[in-house]
């Protein structure tokens, strides 16, 4: 499975792409980054610093350093001001690879068969957009893309119904849903239903994988302002356990579209698959198995 990860980490971020970066079942020829949890040039330099901790030579291209048509809103007080909870990674090995995510994106299309390459999104979708509005064509090339986003029948965490990924863009988020690509999006409906307690973390740390050492801290990081018996969701693994084991989540199809002015998901025109539930304990094991080989 050929895997272009777009992100903007951030916490749960980090995780997801540590687990995908050690997963021999995925093979991760670039990270693009977007401004979202935190300002592009530090979401850049953690994408490499999470491939140093990693020890893989994976390509760090940057993207859009603001969403289409909105004033950027990072998330500083949960990510931290180096959004990384204040985890210590080791600087990048490699200098960035190129400052233009989406030409990056549409060389790695053009040279792979159609339908060949996947794209895990795990911020919002500023980056995806700008390539359907340059390479309609070749956006069509991509196999698949999984999204964490939007919540359908849970509250939101940015307004009553809007999820932080889809209201930082929802004009982008809009021309996603639009394209006909073939998507599927992980709402908060399930990724609330995906948290650690501190035996996980512990588990985690005991693994002794650097991988899994750093996972654990930055969950640990992540129980800031919870009662301290489980952590915030861990959003963001989501993504690449969705594409490894989809047997796992409930997935239902369902019409939506996005309300610009506050980034919520509305009913609209746009079928799209949505994982709606996920069989947590089962998820938190592949996690931490993934984590610690």
């Amino acid at each position: 499975m050929t895997i272009i990860i777009d992100t903007d980490p951030g916490i749960d971020d980090a995780i997801a792409i540590l687990y995908a970066l050690r997963h021999p079942g995925l093979d991760v020829v670039a990270l693009t980054t977007v401004a979202g949890n935190i300002g592009l040039s530090v979401t850049t330099h953690n994408a490499g610093r999470i491939c140093a901790l990693a020890d893989m030579d994976v390509p760090v291209h940057a993207g859009a350093a603001a969403p289409l048509g909105k004033v950027a809103r990072p998330e500083t007080g949960i990510h931290g001001n180096d959004g990384l909870g204040g985890v210590a990674f080791p600087d990048p090995v490699h200098p960035v690879a190129s400052d233009d995510a989406v030409v990056a994106m549409i060389q790695i299309l053009t040279a792979h068969p159609p339908q060949s390459v996947d794209l895990f999104c795990l911020g919002p979708l500023t980056n995806l957009a700008i390539l359907l509005e340059q390479a309609p064509d070749t956006a069509q090339r991509v196999r698949r893309v999984i999204a964490m986003g939007g919540a359908v029948d849970e509250p939101g965490n940015v307004g009553p119904k809007a999820e932080f990924n889809i209201a930082h863009d929802p004009h982008a988020a809009a021309e996603v849903l639009a394209s006909g690509l073939s998507f599927t999006l992980i709402p908060l409906d399930a990724t609330r239903q995906l948290r650690a307690d501190m035996d996980y973390i512990n588990a985690l740390r005991n693994a002794g994988s650097a991988a899994s050492v750093a996972s654990g801290d930055l969950i640990a990081a992540y129980f800031a302002a919870t009662d301290g018996t489980e952590s915030r969701p861990l959003h963001d693994p989501c993504v690449p356990l969705l594409a490894k084991h989809s047997d796992m989540f409930r997935i239902e199809p369902r019409d939506l579209g996005v309300d610009i002015e506050t980034g919520a998901l509305v009913p609209g025109p746009h079928r799209i698959s949505v994982a709606m539930g996920l069989d947590a304990d089962r998820l938190r094991a592949a996690l931490l198995a993934g984590l610690s080989d």
